[in-house]
């Protein structure tokens, strides 16, 4: 391979992680076609770079699986390389991946990992997301403390030199731990710390997650229309973050619960879960047919009501299992030691 492809590898990786916000199906193609040039790149760094901004984008696409099978081969590179600040990277965000579809236990190995083998070579970032997303699995099993107490650990380790998309992230799920513990002004607090940081690196994920939370805090609060006023900034964003819109459905259904419009509710939280079930995001579904079943009891629909209920208990138990919960508590054992 010439220097000039070499090159152009490199221009591609890097006008994909610039658009990733400006024009996200741009940012896409160019990481595709950035992979297709990888296989026969004699750079190893340079490929594995070209696989993992690839994955990272079918991730951001909701495009799972398919983004899973880019950062096996980064992290093939990584492994045979040596490239352990780059393994790193890959782990965390392989285990991001399995979170999201609900593989906890997988995701807890590849945090793990991060955490376990202090010489091995990882960023200080790689292993704040680590802890983030250990506080993550613990606020899918609804142990929304042990969920807090992960977060705050995660922030301890964080400084003004780290980058605004890490400490946003950070405290966004600060601030979520806090919501569910119905903790508004703490929440709320920590919000308003997340948002100028996430407007500063345009990153419009996270734009859009503080302004969620933020409506969870008013919904919280008893104040629906501004709820939906801050669902509506959110929806204005250019946003490609299939389980963000999953979230803003999701919260327009209890909006609509708490204004009494049972009827539209139960469209906006039926849609939510057809979204939930085609990007493959579990700990989703079953908070979607839970509040189906409440919908549905509410409005007199018993038979609908029970269909719903039992779907919650299956979806909850393949989702929210004992096995992953002692997985945790063994890894922090093994963390504190």
């Amino acid at each position: 391979m010439k220097t000039a492809e070499l090159a152009e590898i490199a221009h591609l990786v890097s006008e994909s992680e610039r658009l990733t916000y400006l024009d996200p199906d741009a940012s896409l193609k160019l990481a595709e076609d950035a992979s297709r040039l990888a296989s026969s790149c004699p750079d190893p760094t340079l490929a594995l770079l070209a696989w993992k901004r690839y994955g990272c984008m079918l991730f951001a696409f909701g495009d799972i699986p398919q983004g899973q099978i880019c950062h096996l081969k980064a992290l093939t590179i990584a492994e045979t390389e040596e490239l352990p600040e780059l393994r790193g990277e890959i782990l965390q965000e392989l285990a991001g991946a399995y979170y999201t579809q609900g593989e906890f236990d997988e995701a807890i190995d590849y945090w793990g990992d991060c955490l376990i083998d202090e010489g091995a070579g990882f960023s200080d970032d790689t292993r704040i997301y680590a802890h983030i997303g250990l506080g993550q699995v613990y606020f899918a099993h609804e142990q929304f403390a042990m969920a807090l107490h992960q977060h705050l650990h995660a922030q301890s380790l964080t400084n003004d030199a780290m980058s605004n998309e890490l400490r946003a992230r950070v405290l966004i799920n600060v601030a979520a731990d806090h919501l569910a513990l119905e903790q508004y002004d703490e929440a709320e607090r920590v919000l308003d710390l997340a948002w100028p940081m996430a407007l500063t690196d345009g990153h419009k994920e996270y734009q859009g997650e503080v302004l969620i939370y933020q409506a969870n805090v008013a919904l919280g609060r008893g104040h629906t229309r501004l709820a939906r006023d801050f669902i509506a900034q959110a929806q204005t964003l250019r946003r490609v973050w299939h389980w963000g819109e999953t979230s803003e459905m999701m919260l327009m259904g209890r909006i609509l619960i708490a204004e009494n419009r049972l009827d539209d509710a139960l469209d906006a939280i039926h849609r939510a879960l057809q979204r939930a079930d085609e990007i493959g995001t579990g700990h989703k579904v079953f908070k979607a047919h839970h509040l189906l079943a409440q919908v549905y009891r509410a409005l007199g629909r018993q038979t609908e009501s029970e269909h719903h209920y039992r779907q919650y208990q299956e979806a909850y138990k393949r989702i929210v299992g004992t096995s992953t919960y002692a997985k945790l508590k063994a890894l922090e054992q093994r963390l504190d030691r």
